[in-house]
C-alpha cells in the first residue's frame, strides 16, 4: 500500500473523538477516515498511566495493521502519553495537546481554563506545553471524574451533565475569576458545546478538534500525501456500540458512515 492510498487513523477512548473526525472530513473531504473508540473501556481519565498507554497500543496497532498513513490521537487523556507511545510505531502521531497549547498563545490569552479529565490535568501537560511558548500564561485547571463518562454513554441526560460541567467550571472561576476562556481539554465535551455556552454564555469555550485537523492536514501537505480526488470513506470501529457513533455523529452533522464494526480489543 502506497502512503498516497492510506486512511487517515482517528483514535479516541469513545465517542468524543468524533468532533476531531468531523473536522478532518470538512477541511479534508477527499480523505478516507478510519475511527477507532474503545468505548468499552471509557472512560480513560480515571485510569492509571500504564494502563491507558497499553490500552492505546492496542488502538494504534488496530490501525496501524490496516495502514493507516497517519494517527490523530483525538483524546486529551491519551495525548499526555503521545512521547512514549510514538517510538513504537512506524507512522506519525499527532496528538491533540500541542496544537491547543499552541493556540492559546498565538491568539494572545493570558489567563486560561482547562476543563478536562483528572488524568489530563494531574499531569500538567497543557501547562508545560503552553509554558514553553509563553510563560506568562496563567493556566487554571479541573479535571471531571464524571462528564466524559456521561457523554459516552450517548443519553445526554441534561441535568447531569449540566450539574457537572457547573461543578467544575465554578471551581475554575473561584480560584481566578478573570479568565474568559476555557479549553475543552477533552474531546467528548464539544459534543455538549452548547450546553457549556448555555451554562456560560460569559465564557468563551476553545475546541482543540480544529487546531489538530490543521496539524493533520498540514503534515500530509509537506509530504505531499494528500488525497485529490474522490468522496472519502468514513469507518466507525468500536469496542463498544456502533449505534451510539453513528447518532453522535449524526447529532454533530457528519455525514453518514460509510460502515462500522465492533472491535473486541
Amino acid at each position: 500500500m502506497s502512503i498516497l492510498e492510506g486512511s487517515i487513523g482517528v483514535m479516541d477512548s469513545g465517542i468524543g473523538g468524533l468532533t476531531v473526525a468531523k473536522e478532518i472530513q470538512r477541511i479534508l473531504p477527499h480523505e478516507d477516515i478510519l475511527y477507532f473508540g474503545d468505548s468499552a473501556n471509557c472512560p480513560y481519565g480515571n485510569r492509571s498511566a500504564q494502563e491507558i498507554a497499553e490500552l492505546s497500543r492496542k488502538m494504534l496497532r488496530f490501525l496501524g495493521d490496516r495502514g493507516v498513513k497517519v494517527v490523530a490521537i483525538a483524546c486529551n487523556t491519551i495525548s499526555t502519553l503521545v512521547d512514549i507511545l510514538t517510538p513504537d510505531f512506524d507512522f506519525k502521531i499527532i496528538g491533540i495537546v500541542a496544537p491547543s497549547a499552541a493556540y492559546v498563545v498565538r491568539s494572545g490569552i493570558k489567563r486560561v481554563g482547562l476543563i478536562a479529565t483528572e488524568f489530563t490535568v494531574s499531569t500538567g501537560n497543557y501547562d508545560k506545553l503552553i509554558h514553553q511558548l509563553d510563560p506568562e500564561v496563567q493556566v487554571t485547571g479541573k479535571g471531571s471524574p464524571l462528564l466524559a463518562g456521561l457523554v459516552d454513554r450517548g443519553d445526554f441526560n441534561q441535568d447531569d451533565i449540566n450539574t457537572e460541567i457547573r461543578t467544575q467550571i465554578d471551581n475554575i472561576l473561584s480560584r481566578d475569576p478573570q479568565i474568559r476562556h476555557v479549553i475543552l481539554g477533552c474531546t467528548h465535551y464539544p459534543i455538549i458545546g452548547k450546553n457549556f455556552e448555555e451554562c456560560y454564555p460569559e465564557l468563551s469555550f476553545i475546541n482543540p478538534a480544529l487546531e489538530q485537523a490543521n496539524v493533520v492536514r498540514d503534515y500530509l501537505t509537506e509530504r505531499d500525501s494528500l488525497a485529490q480526488e474522490g468522496e472519502g470513506s468514513f469507518t466507525i470501529c468500536t469496542s463498544g456500540d456502533p449505534e451510539v457513533y453513528v447518532q453522535v455523529a449524526k447529532r454533530i452533522g457528519m455525514k453518514e458512515p460509510t460502515s462500522t464494526a465492533h472491535i473486541a480489543l
